[in-house]
C-alpha cells in the first residue's frame, strides 16, 4: 500500500519549536493529506505554520480541549486513515507506509497505536487495558512500572486502548461512535473512545510496526496545576460513564489518596531545598496537588 490513503493531523497548543520539527519528520513521509489544528496557541504556532509550511492545511481554533481538536482534523480529512499526533512527535522513516498496511490488512481494527520511544531511546508502554480502581491505584502509586515491564508488548496484538500521543484510525469507523468526546478537556478520551468503538464491534491494536518518537509534555507542563485538576475531572468522568458507583467511589478515594502523599512530600521538600529553581518547581508542584485535591471535592 502507498501513503495515498492516509492524512496526518497534529493537534498543537503553544509547542512552535516542537511542531516544526514534527510537521518537517511528517512531510518527508509524503501523506496524502498533512493538517494542523491549533488550539488557540499564543506562541506563533500557527503563523509558524502559514510562513513555513503553507502546504499544510491550517485550523486554528478555539481551545476547547484534545478531542476537539481532533474532531476538527477527522472531519476535514479526506483519506481513509489519519494519523493524530501531538505536536511533540516525530515519525521514523517509513511509519505512514507500515500503519498503511496494518490497517488493509487488519479490516476489523479502528485504531492502532505504533510503537512509541522517548527522546532517550526508552519505549513507552502505549497498549493497555481499561482501567479499574486496582489500576489506578498501581499507577498512581507508581507500582505500575512492575506490571508494566511484564505486560508490556513486542509484537503486534489487541489491546483494550492506546495512549493518544500517536493514534492510527479508521476515519469512518471512529466517526461512526461519535469521533472524540468533547466533554474530555484533556486526559480520558483516548479510553473513552476505544470503549465506544469495542461497543460497536471494532478493535484496537497495538501494532510495533512503526516507530513515533516522543518528547512527553511538551504542552502540559506549562500549566501543571490546571492539568493536574483536569487529570481528576476526566478519570472521574470515565468512572462515571463507563463503571458502577462504588468503584467510581473507589477511584475518588484513591486519587484523594495519591494527591494528599504527593502534597505532604513535596511540602516537607519545600522545607529543606535552598536553590530557588527547585523551591520554584515544588511550589508549582504543591500547587498542582492542591488544584487536584479540589477537583476530587467538586467533580
Amino acid at each position: 500500500m502507498t501513503v495515498d490513503s492516509i492524512a496526518v493531523a497534529v493537534v498543537n497548543h503553544n509547542t512552535c519549536g516542537y511542531l516544526r520539527r514534527c510537521l518537517a519528520s511528517v512531510l518527508e513521509e509524503e501523506p496524502a493529506e498533512a493538517i494542523v489544528v491549533d488550539t488557540a496557541s499564543t506562541d506563533g504556532s500557527a503563523e509558524m505554520v502559514r510562513r513555513e509550511f503553507p502546504g499544510v492545511s491550517l485550523y486554528a481554533v478555539s481551545n476547547r480541549g484534545y478531542g476537539a481538536g481532533a474532531n476538527v482534523a477527522l472531519t476535514a480529512a479526506q483519506a481513509e486513515y489519519v494519523l493524530v499526533l501531538n505536536a511533540d512527535t516525530r515519525l521514523q522513516r517509513g511509519a505512514l507506509a507500515a500503519l498503511v498496511d496494518y490497517l488493509a490488512e487488519h479490516p476489523q481494527v479502528a485504531v492502532v497505536g505504533p510503537r512509541v520511544v522517548s527522546e532517550a531511546g526508552a519505549v513507552e508502554h502505549t497498549g493497555r487495558r481499561f482501567q479499574t480502581p486496582l489500576e489506578l491505584l498501581l499507577q498512581e502509586s507508581g507500582l505500575h512500572m512492575l506490571v508494566d515491564a511484564r505486560r508490556r508488548h513486542r509484537s503486534p496484538q489487541r489491546v483494550d486502548w492506546v495512549l493518544g500521543a500517536a493514534l492510527a484510525l479508521r476515519r469512518d469507523a471512529v466517526l461512526s461512535v461519535g469521533g472524540f468526546d468533547e466533554s474530555y478537556f484533556l486526559y480520558g478520551e483516548e479510553v473513552d473512545r476505544c470503549l465506544r468503538l469495542r461497543q460497536a464491534g471494532w478493535e484496537t491494536h497495538y501494532a510495533p510496526v512503526a516507530t513515533v518518537f516522543h518528547v512527553g509534555g511538551a504542552s502540559t507542563s506549562q500549566r501543571r496545576p490546571e492539568v493536574a485538576a483536569q487529570y481528576v475531572r476526566s478519570t472521574i468522568l470515565l468512572y462515571r460513564r463507563h463503571r458502577g458507583r462504588w468503584e467510581t467511589g473507589l477511584a475518588r478515594i484513591v486519587l484523594a489518596l495519591a494527591l494528599a502523599a504527593r502534597l505532604i512530600r513535596d511540602s516537607i521538600r519545600l522545607l529543606i531545598r535552598r536553590r530557588e529553581a527547585q523551591r520554584q518547581d515544588l511550589v508549582e508542584r504543591i500547587e498542582a496537588w492542591r488544584r487536584g485535591l479540589g477537583a476530587v471535592r467538586r467533580a
